[in-house]
């Protein structure tokens, strides 16, 4: 299996730069051959007000129905007449209070430095939680000044982020592929069995919105928004700093150098990248920033691999190992984390690697470029339990399908209902205590 996948990714390599090398318009005699050409033409259309309005209340009406939804289940599976009357923020929060949302909410809080706890491996109090990027904390602690709850302001964020998210997401799509890609694309991400996430005390809704804006300026060519955009995305997460790649491939391929240096235009390629895309360079600060506040509190700007290894153990490895990985822990005893965590990351990941395929000569190298390298970070690492999560902003993988199945009539809607139902089951379980992480 490790043999199998190494060759499919090295050749997967191989093509996707052949391709670019094409699309940045190699002279012909060089090009090996057409098949390494993109087959389709989609027709992009511009995103209008009406769609900004419309999104917005659709993505606000779908949040407020999830909330809903969350209580109701609650009630059902308890007694429903005794807790209905005496239901409160409190038992609100608590179905919400899962996972890493109480870390975020201390980190807003107290701080980096005020939050330490005494661990077994080293006897001593650490800084736990310096794994966790500070944008988020940041932001809740931003809109605490306006609520007098640290657990209302983080809901506040998740929310303002899904919301505007939907409408960046669905404007990127909209103008790479037109509306029919677009409204199929939403659709199938808000169905996702994991999207009930964005609802969470979480990076995922700001990540999400950060990284659809990514994606819409980025098609728009707005260099300087897009740097900053990303060193935001860059200090939400670790893979914000992938839209710097995205951006480098989308100024290649338009701005074509290969063709401006055989006719005499290199010194005008140069002073445009100088000009206008050098604002990308912005986008890794994030992560430099972080790395800074790790050297600023421990000494040690790496030390969040430390506490990665030896409290959450997790610690970095090829992507093979981490499908071997599962693919044991699916082999062993059945249990409720196979069914919750095993089963849905190596489907995730069997997902992920036939579209990525499927997009070699059918879909924007940019965006295989996103997904391929995301989801590598996702699977490069040991005892991953929260790879449903981490591929909700996945984002490619969702209109990459939808463009796949866009002229299926009975496909789309038999994955609508799937997605939907498998929604409602880990739903249920992330509320009800389940290993859903």
């Amino acid at each position: 299996m490790t043999i199998l996948l190494n060759t499919i990714f090295i050749l997967f390599i191989g093509i996707w730069f052949v391709r670019f090398f094409v699309e940045m318009d190699v002279p012909e005699k060089y090009r090996v051959s057409r098949f390494f050409q993109n087959t389709t033409d989609y027709k992009g259309e511009g995103l209008t007000k009406k769609d900004v309005l419309r999104i917005l209340f659709l993505a606000f009406l779908i949040r407020v129905l999830i909330y809903f939804a969350s209580v109701l289940i609650y009630l059902v599976q308890s007694d429903f007449l005794s807790h209905a009357a005496a239901f409160s923020w409190n038992d609100f929060f608590n179905l919400w209070n899962k996972s890493d949302a109480q870390h975020y909410l201390d980190l807003a809080e107290k701080g980096y430095v005020n939050c330490t706890e005494v661990t077994e491996w080293s006897g001593r109090e650490e800084h736990l939680f310096l794994v966790f990027f500070p944008l988020y904390p940041w932001f809740i602690r931003f809109f605490h000044f306006f609520v007098n709850s640290y657990a209302v302001a983080a809901f506040a964020v998740s929310i303002i982020s899904f919301c505007v998210g939907c409408v960046f997401f669905y404007g990127a799509v909209k103008e790479e592929y037109g509306a029919s890609i677009a409204e199929k694309s939403l659709t199938l991400l808000l169905l996702y069995p994991f999207s009930f996430f964005f609802g969470g005390i979480m990076t995922e809704s700001l990540f999400f919105c950060l990284i659809s804006a990514g994606f819409f300026y980025i098609r728009r060519h707005k260099w300087l928004i897009v740097g900053l955009i990303g060193l935001l995305a860059s200090l939400c997460r670790i893979q914000g700093v992938i839209l710097f790649g995205v951006g480098i491939i989308e100024f290649l391929i338009s701005s074509q150098p290969i063709r401006m240096i055989e006719e005499g235009q290199f010194k005008g390629f140069l002073k445009h990248f100088f000009t206008e895309t050098v604002w990308l360079f912005l986008i890794p600060i994030g992560n430099l920033v972080y790395l800074e506040l790790n050297y600023q509190i421990t000494g040690n700007a790496f030390q969040f691999t430390v506490y990665q290894e030896n409290h959450w153990y997790h610690t970095a490895t090829w992507f093979t190992n981490c499908v071997a990985e599962i693919m044991r822990y699916i082999s062993g005893q059945v249990s409720d984390t196979t069914l919750l965590i095993w089963y849905p990351e190596l489907i995730l990941f069997v997902v992920a690697a036939a579209l990525l395929l499927y997009s070699l000569r059918t879909q924007p190298l940019k965006y295989s470029a996103y997904l391929l390298v995301y989801t590598l970070i996702n699977y490069s690492v040991t005892f991953l339990i929260s790879g449903g999560r981490y591929m909700l902003n996945a984002l490619p993988l969702f209109f990459f399908t939808a463009a796949l199945l866009n002229k299926h009539k009975l496909l789309y809607p038999l994955l609508c209902f799937a997605s939907a139902l498998l929604y409602g089951i880990y739903f249920t379980a992330f509320l009800m205590g389940g290993a859903i992480y």
